[in-house]
């Protein structure tokens, strides 16, 4: 079944388990959560999130549904909590079935992401009595690792009025119709299912709503990059500049602004934009024990293999200031080590080990 027939065969799926093996877990290196039925599963879920229908005759459904779902996320390369599983959790959660409280727990167990993404709150989606009651008369507390954890606190955890706030908060989250579907929400679909231009259009009717504000360029700006819409992504950092105060924020930025020239292939400014980090570093030392300076290190690095080729001169001024860089970090990526060995390779330059790291020095 192709994705674009979901909608209009949603009641023939739902009264067919015949049709269900379809969307079944299928392990496979896929767009979609490395899961080669995970698409379309995600397509149908999407679809019973706005089905004004769903009835208790439709628990199998979602349970099989969920069940999918959790065997993706346990079994992903890549951990991750995707939103597939949630729109489920959320459908289950409306019948306030008690029953549900093991499969919200296995869901929360999948990987270290949903075990922090996954609102604990769907375990006591039934309501606070009901979960510990059923927890106590299925010895939960013995067998379930989480219920063990949590065991000292579980009373206490929510109260009745916090998680109906929670519920209500799902509701307009994950509403009936997608007309009340957020812009963001619609247009990161779109990018799962590969509809680009259709992301571009909502991209455009997003920056007419959004008033021009700090928080605003930001998201504008991952979003622009996320469509590679670079020219624009590099106009919303322009304007976060002046709103980046402290040192670090700054070098942050500026290698945002590296990462979209390389990804415009223009080199020269690309090596400008790391320069414009040079003085914000002696104001903080402490980017030598953070990401920031990997960051950097491997910027140049991926500059300097860039154009070892078309620009020498420019290849090697950015290979020995990564060099500095990796003596002054001692960074034992095997990563950065490796760009920095080919550099190296590439410069003809001897190579000498020290201390885990790599300096290679000239002839």
């Amino acid at each position: 079944m192709e994705i674009h027939e979901i909608s209009e065969q949603l009641q023939t799926i739902k009264h067919s388990k015949a049709l269900w093996s379809v969307f079944d877990y299928k392990k496979c290196k896929d767009v979609y959560g490395y899961d080669s039925n995970g698409l379309s599963r995600y397509a149908l879920i999407i679809q019973l999130q706005y089905d004004a229908t769903l009835t208790e005759n439709d628990k199998p459904l979602l349970r099989y549904l969920m069940k999918n779902e959790i065997d993706m996320h346990k079994y992903h390369p890549y951990q991750g909590h995707y939103e597939s599983m949630d729109i489920v959790a959320y459908l289950l959660a409306k019948f306030r079935y008690v029953n549900h409280i093991q499969l919200f727990e296995q869901a929360k167990l999948c990987n270290f992401d949903t075990y922090y993404g996954f609102d604990t709150e769907y375990l006591f989606s039934a309501g606070i009595e009901e979960t510990i009651k059923y927890v106590e008369q299925n010895d939960l507390y013995r067998i379930s690792s989480y219920f063990q954890e949590i065991q000292d606190e579980i009373e206490t955890m929510y109260t009745a009025e916090y998680l109906e706030q929670w519920f209500q908060s799902k509701v307009r989250w994950y509403p009936t119709n997608i007309e009340e579907e957020s812009l963001i929400t619609l247009m990161d679909r779109a990018v799962v299912f590969g509809n680009i231009e259709e992301a571009r259009v909502l991209l455009r009717q997003l920056e007419e709503s959004l008033e021009p504000e700090e928080n605003h360029f930001s998201l504008l700006y991952y979003r622009s990059k996320e469509l590679e819409e670079y020219d624009k992504a590099l106009y919303y950092l322009e304007k976060q500049l002046p709103y980046a105060e402290e040192p670090f924020d700054k070098v942050s930025l500026w290698l945002n602004f590296a990462e979209l020239y390389m990804l415009k292939q223009e080199w020269d400014q690309a090596f400008e934009s790391v320069k414009q980090c040079e003085k914000e570093l002696k104001a903080f030392s402490s980017w030598k024990r953070t990401g920031l300076g990997r960051s950097l290190t491997e910027t140049l690095l991926d500059i300097s293999l860039a154009v070892r080729e078309s620009d020498k001169s420019l290849a090697r001024e950015a290979y020995r200031w990564a060099d500095q860089m990796l003596k002054t970090t001692n960074n034992n990526s095997y990563v950065i080590l490796k760009k920095a060995h080919q550099c190296a390779k590439a410069f003809h330059l001897k190579k000498e080990f020290r201390y885990g790291v790599f300096s290679p020095k000239e002839r």
